[in-house]
């Protein structure tokens, strides 16, 4: 098939729960962003109840609109799962649908390795209309569909992404008509913490304006602010304006900026202490573990990482911490000179180079007029190389719920940790500190 010049898609959710907000359509995302990499660009994202004509109805306008349409769901084995109906109303209007042999054996095959019988119902999975092909699924009973209709290439996925992800890349992708390289489209991604979304932007200027041919846009994902890049123009070009468009951005946004696509704060900071082969171990309060658990997270991160405590009562913190109780007597759990001694009372108790302390009022409950809910200190503690300890904190005020408060703090302690690593000055301000 001849390269296209351009290339546009529409994507199709059917489910009642996804009408109804009982589940989140996830697919659609991951589809429109696979799709870019592939020069293709999603126009339309549409989503329609389990309701037969109303998916005929979408499957017939949006295949004459555009190049390509994939569909995600009602390919189950249930009377409510109508996507083959549908399909078949379109492409062979007035005709059954028909078995397809190499399904039945697929499924028969499916049940016999897990040694169970086939409910009558999953017979229906293996019909299909006669202008449509099976596409094979590994992962579940439900086999996907391939087709065309005024000119436009169907693809109708299973609901699952575990079922529709391997399905799409492994024998949607190599289907799909290669874009001409002089209408390429790339795309990068920056990420940044710190800063608030406005202030992001403005930093960013004129390379946001929507009338250039390279697009840039800015989101914000819990506290996350990314910068979305997207290039056009051949191969080459797209791909070198995406990466000095990145380069851009991310001198820009310096140091709030911490890495590119899948980059995370914890494996950004995973990244730095191991090429510094530097030790890291946590003190948490309010957190309890979410820290350390995000740390972990991250493959690799027994390079670095010690261990931590999780000190969430006072005993905790005078028995593990050696903080004393006249210290929080004085000044209370939630204070500065605490959690100073909980950063380096983790320094004290290992060999590590480096520690990370949080306490907090997450609440709901537990403020005061001085100390209100959301109220998190932060320090970072540091071992130098004549084993002296010292340490530096932040305030925060986080006005928000509990489970916010401490997703913030947690990031803002992986952000200040990071900065400490680059010898950033203390006197770089974050989000929400106070």
């Amino acid at each position: 098939m001849e390269p296209m010049q351009s290339k546009q898609a529409a994507i199709l959710s059917i489910g009642d729960e996804l009408i109804l907000g009982q589940s989140c359509d996830t697919n659609s995302a991951w589809l429109s962003y696979e799709l870019l990499k592939h020069s293709i660009i999603t126009a339309e994202h549409r989503t329609v109840a389990d309701d037969r004509s109303a998916i005929s109805l979408s499957i017939r306008s949006l295949a004459e609109q555009y190049d390509l349409l994939l569909i995600t769901g009602g390919l189950g084995p249930t009377q409510d799962d109508m996507t083959r109906e549908a399909l078949g109303d379109v492409l062979n209007p007035g005709e059954l649908l028909v078995e397809d042999l190499q399904a039945r054996d697929d499924l028969v095959q499916w049940f016999s390795d897990r040694g169970l019988e086939i409910p009558e119902s999953n017979f229906r999975q293996i019909l299909r209309p006669s202008d449509m092909r099976m596409l094979h699924n590994p992962n579940g009973t439900a086999p996907g569909l391939s087709g065309v209709h005024s000119s436009c290439q169907i693809f109708a996925l299973p609901g699952p992404p575990r079922e529709m992800q391997p399905m799409f890349l492994n024998l949607v992708v190599p289907e799909i008509p290669k874009v001409d390289e002089a209408f390429s489209v790339r795309m990068a991604e920056v990420h940044e913490y710190g800063m608030g979304e406005a202030e992001a932007a403005q930093r960013l200027g004129e390379i946001t304006d929507r009338n250039r041919n390279d697009r840039v846009g800015t989101t914000a994902s819990e506290a996350i602010i990314t910068a979305r890049i997207r290039a056009h123009g051949s191969k080459e070009h797209a791909q070198q304006s995406c990466t000095e468009i990145a380069d851009t951005v991310d001198r820009l946004w310096h140091p709030y900026s911490f890495g590119r696509e899948g980059v995370t704060l914890a494996s950004a900071v995973g990244t730095l202490l191991r090429d510094l082969q530097l030790t890291l171990v946590t003190a948490e309060s309010c957190t309890g573990g979410w820290l350390s658990k995000t740390i972990v997270d991250v493959p690799g991160s027994s390079d670095y990482f010690l261990g931590g405590w999780i000190t969430y009562a006072n005993s905790m913190k005078q028995d593990n911490l050696h903080i004393s109780e006249e210290l929080l007597k004085q000044h209370g759990a939630v204070s500065e000179p605490v959690v100073r001694a909980m950063a380096e009372g983790a320094l004290g108790s290992s060999q590590a180079d480096l520690s990370v302390a949080v306490t907090g009022i997450a609440g709901p409950g537990g403020g005061t007029a001085t100390k209100p809910v959301g109220t998190v200190f932060i320090a970072v503690g540091q071992r130098n190389s004549r084993g002296e300890l010292s340490s530096f904190v932040r305030r925060f005020k986080f006005l928000a719920e509990r489970s916010v408060v401490r997703d913030r703090a947690v990031k803002s302690a992986l952000q200040m940790l990071r900065f400490t690593i680059l010898n950033v000055t203390e006197d770089i301000p974050l989000l929400w500190q106070v």
